[in-house]
């Protein structure tokens, strides 16, 4: 049984169509604990030999002890799978190579907005939407036909078909890789999570370790401190209104309410004490600090002050 589980997953690992007894006794396989983490480390080695369509910037370094740490765990790969543990090295050694040879031409464009939502067009043409105080790094590879956007901040794309890979990265190694058109990812310093709307079509989001397809219409989550995905939600659409605009609230916490809006006006809304889990409806289309104010404060029956910095509710 041993012998075949191993030709199973080798075949499985190198693009083989699985027969139907073989997918069933892989899965057999597969419930024992043991057998799962084993298999899981194969997996992660395997998969450096395809990493070269995600990464943004190579340290040969950083790879080489990645390798290491896969490669020297706790259980030891056998002799039958040693093949796919030099295919790997031998992989990250020629990316390392690669990436110092000159005739690798690759064009770095910047973009940093302020205190101000910007509008960049990309220079292969693709739309993107810069929320205030976020920065983008644009590079653009032309021997590995990539496209790689490194984010800080968050960022409305609607990215233009070429046949080159689009990536969008972040500081935490979440990676979103275009299969669609129009998404959005909010990954500010600081934040302990990394949050995805897809508006059209559908991405791979995710770590090299941890990922799925997110479709249109949905919204994901990855948690930077654990290191894995959060399930996937039905698009609140009140996430990319800093970008549109519209807002629609149906029973929402004031708490949530004052968040999301007063991101979009770029003040701090405070509530009065005790109000935050007080549930709220309403819609707004492009609302003004004075519009937002008088709406809230006249359902509330609170009154306002508006500031430079803040809109701040009190009880009347």
């Amino acid at each position: 049984m041993q012998d075949t589980i191993y030709d199973i997953i080798s075949k499985s690992l190198t693009g083989g169509q699985l027969t139907q007894q073989e997918q069933q006794e892989l899965d057999a396989w597969l419930r024992v604990p043991a057998n799962a983490d084993e298999y899981a480390e194969l997996v992660s080695v395997w998969n450096l030999t395809g990493k070269v369509k995600y990464t943004m910037d190579v340290d040969v370094d950083a790879e080489w002890e990645s390798f290491k740490q896969i490669t020297a765990k706790r259980r030891v790969l056998r002799p039958r799978f040693m093949w796919i543990a030099a295919a790997a090295a031998s992989i990250a050694l020629l990316i390392s190579i690669y990436a110092v040879t000159p005739s690798a031409k690759t064009d770095i464009n910047t973009y940093v907005s302020a205190n101000k939502i910007e509008k960049i067009v990309l220079p292969d043409s693709s739309e993107v939407i810069l929320n205030r105080n976020s920065k983008l790094t644009y590079k653009y590879n032309e021997k590995r036909h990539l496209r790689s956007v490194m984010l800080a901040g968050e960022a409305m794309f609607k990215v233009r078909h070429t046949g080159d890979d689009f990536v969008v990265g972040t500081k935490n190694k979440v990676y979103t890789k275009v299969l669609g058109t129009i998404f959005n990812v909010k990954a500010y310093e600081g934040m302990q999570e990394v949050d995805l709307s897809v508006v059209e079509g559908k991405v791979q989001f995710g770590s090299r370790r941890s990922n799925k397809v997110v479709e249109r219409g949905q919204q994901a989550k990855f948690d930077c401190g654990k290191k894995e995905l959060m399930p996937t939600d039905t698009l609140d659409t009140n996430n990319i209104a800093w970008n549109t605009g519209a807002f629609v609230f149906n029973g929402k916490p004031m708490s949530k309410v004052a968040a999301q809006v007063g991101t979009y006006l770029n003040k701090k809304v405070v509530l009065p004490e005790g109000t935050q889990n007080l549930q709220y409806s309403g819609r707004f289309e492009n609302p003004t600090s004075e519009v937002f104010a008088e709406i809230v404060a006249t359902a509330m029956n609170w009154n306002y002050t508006i500031t430079e910095t803040e809109i701040v509710f009190s009880k009347r």
